[in-house]
C-alpha cells in the first residue's frame, strides 16, 4: 500500500497526473485510474489521497480557458449535460438556500465511482468538502442534498448508470452565503431565478442527445428547502416544452418557499417579538407571549403542490428545527407536506436543532429515496 501511496503522491506533485490521467472528466479515464494498480479503493488512505488528487485536477480544469466569475458559472462548467448510452437516469438537484456547492457535487461525482459502502463512502461529502479546502484554502457549504440522498447513490455504486447534475435554488444572491451576512437588509435584491435557469438550459441539451442516441433514460428531480419550490417550477417549465416532459420521481426533502420570502417571513416575526416586548414592559397589563420565529409547516397548495406532469412524488418534512441557516439571526426553518404528494411523511424522531439540514441524512428518508429509485429499477 505504501508504494501505491507514494506512487499517486508522485502524480499529483508532478501534475503528470493531471496531464495524462484525468484532464476530460470523461468516464473512461475515471474508470482507467479506479481500476489501476496505483490506487486501493478499499483502502481509506489511498482513496482519500486520490480524492485530493481528483480535487487537483478539477481546479487545473476549472482555471484553464475562462475562469467562472461566479458560483454558477462553476456550475456550468461541471455539469455534464450530456446524455450516455449507459444512463438509465437524470437527476436534476435544486440545493437549498446558500447550499449550492458546485465543486464539491463535481467533486464527489468524479470520486463515485470509487467509493463504496465503506467508511469512506458513507462519509463522502465530508471529505469531499475537505478536500476542496485543502485544494482551494476555502469550504464550500455544507449540502443537505449532496450528504444525504448523493452521498447514499455514491456510496451503493449507482452513479455510473445516473447523470447527476446541482443548481441552486431561486434566491437572492445576497443569501448564497448566509453565515457571513450582518443583516438581511439586502434580502430581497438581485433576485433572479439563475438556477432554474441553467436547469432549463442543461435538461434541453441532455434531452437533445438522448434523443439522438435513441435512449430515454427517466427523470428524476430532487429539493431540499428552498429547492423544493425552486423544483416544482422547474418541473412545472417542462411540462410547457413540445412535446411535454413527465417527472419520473420528484423526491422533495423539508420544502419551504423561495428564500427571500421565508426570511422575510422570520424578519416579521421578529418585529412582532420586539413590540411584544415593549408591550411587556407596562406594569398593570398582562403579558404578550414571545415565540421563537420560524419559518412555519403549513399546507401551501398554491405555491407546494404536485405538478401534473409528476407520476411520483414523495416528500419528507419536519418542525423541530430551531438553527435555521445558521447565520447571524437565530430562527427555525420547518419544512411543509406537498399538495398531491404520493408520500407526505413527517419526520421528528432523532432529529435535534439542525433538523432542516440532517432530515436529508435521515435513516427514514434515505429508505425512502433508496425504494424509490429501486422501483424504477435504475439502482441495484
Amino acid at each position: 500500500m505504501v508504494i501505491k501511496v507514494l506512487s499517486l503522491l508522485f502524480l499529483i506533485v508532478t501534475n503528470t497526473y493531471a496531464e495524462c490521467v484525468y484532464i476530460d472528466s470523461s468516464h473512461d479515464t475515471v474508470e482507467a485510474l479506479v481500476n489501476s494498480s496505483v490506487i486501493d479503493c478499499e483502502n481509506r488512505t489511498d482513496a482519500k489521497i486520490l480524492l485530493r488528487a481528483l480535487a487537483n485536477q478539477q481546479k487545473i480544469q476549472l482555471e484553464s480557458g475562462r475562469v467562472p466569475s461566479n458560483r454558477h458559472e462553476v456550475g456550468a462548467k461541471f455539469n455534464h449535460c450530456q446524455a450516455s448510452v449507459n444512463h438509465k437516469a437524470l437527476v436534476i438537484n435544486f440545493e437549498g438556500t446558500g447550499s449550492y456547492s458546485p465543486r464539491t457535487n463535481d467533486l464527489m461525482l468524479r470520486f463515485s465511482r470509487c467509493a463504496g459502502d465503506g467508511d469512506l463512502g458513507k462519509s463522502l461529502h465530508y471529505e469531499a468538502q475537505k478536500a476542496i479546502e485543502e485544494v482551494y484554502g476555502q469550504a464550500e457549504n455544507w449540502s443537505a442534498l449532496q450528504a444525504g440522498p448523493l452521498n447514499k447513490l455514491a456510496s451503493m455504486n449507482a452513479t455510473e448508470q445516473l447523470a447527476w447534475v446541482s443548481f441552486a435554488s431561486e434566491e437572492s444572491e445576497v443569501l448564497a452565503n448566509p453565515k457571513k451576512l450582518s443583516n438581511y437588509a439586502g434580502m430581497n435584491s438581485a433576485i433572479y431565478p439563475r438556477g432554474i435557469e441553467s436547469a432549463v438550459a442543461c435538461f434541453s441539451e441532455y434531452i437533445l442527445s438522448a434523443k439522438a442516441m435513441n435512449v430515454a433514460p427517466k427523470i428524476i428531480v430532487q429539493g431540499h428547502s428552498s429547492g423544493g419550490r425552486s423544483a416544482v417550477k422547474f418541473i412545472d417549465y417542462v411540462k410547457t416544452l413540445s412535446p411535454p416532459v413527465e417527472i419520473d420521481l420528484f423526491f422533495s426533502i423539508d420544502p419551504v418557499k423561495e428564500a427571500h420570502l421565508a426570511v422575510g417571513e422570520v424578519v416579521s416575526q421578529i418585529a412582532g417579538n420586539a413590540n411584544r416586548s415593549l408591550y411587556n414592559l407596562i406594569p398593570f397589563v398582562e403579558d404578550k407571549e414571545i415565540k421563537p420565529p420560524n419559518v412555519w409547516t403549513r399546507h401551501q397548495p398554491e405555491i407546494l403542490y404536485r405538478p401534473r406532469n409528476t407520476k411520483r412524488m414523495i416528500n419528507v418534512y419536519q418542525n423541530v428545527d430551531t438553527d435555521g441557516l445558521k447565520g447571524p439571526i437565530k430562527f427555525g426553518i420547518h419544512g411543509s407536506p406537498i399538495e398531491g404528494a404520493d408520500v407526505n411523511r413527517y419526520i421528528s424522531d432523532e432529529l435535534g436543532s439542525d433538523a432542516h439540514g440532517l432530515i436529508g441524512r435521515h435513516e427514514k428518508t434515505l429508505e425512502l429515496l433508496v425504494d424509490e429509485y429501486r422501483t424504477l429499477q435504475i439502482i441495484p
